[in-house]
């Protein structure tokens, strides 16, 4: 059974879809979630609206969805 755990990262970004697959008699545990920005401004996705340059990484718990 060690053989089969093992431990992979997945992200997506917002409207995208993740679709996790595991082998029969075994499941999947999800042991962390995450939303928002992880990464430089680098390999941000890419936005909504072409052309815009820069980001507003600013957040207020008023703005936080949940």
């Amino acid at each position: 059974m060690d053989a089969s755990l093992r431990s992979h990262r997945v992200q997506a970004c917002d409207g995208e879809k993740v679709t996790l697959h595991c082998p029969r008699n075994t499941h999947i545990m999800i042991e962390t979630g995450f939303y928002g920005r992880v990464v430089p401004e680098s390999q941000l996705c890419p936005g909504r609206v072409p052309g815009r340059l820069g980001y507003d990484a600013t957040c207020d718990v008023i703005q936080a969805k949940s």
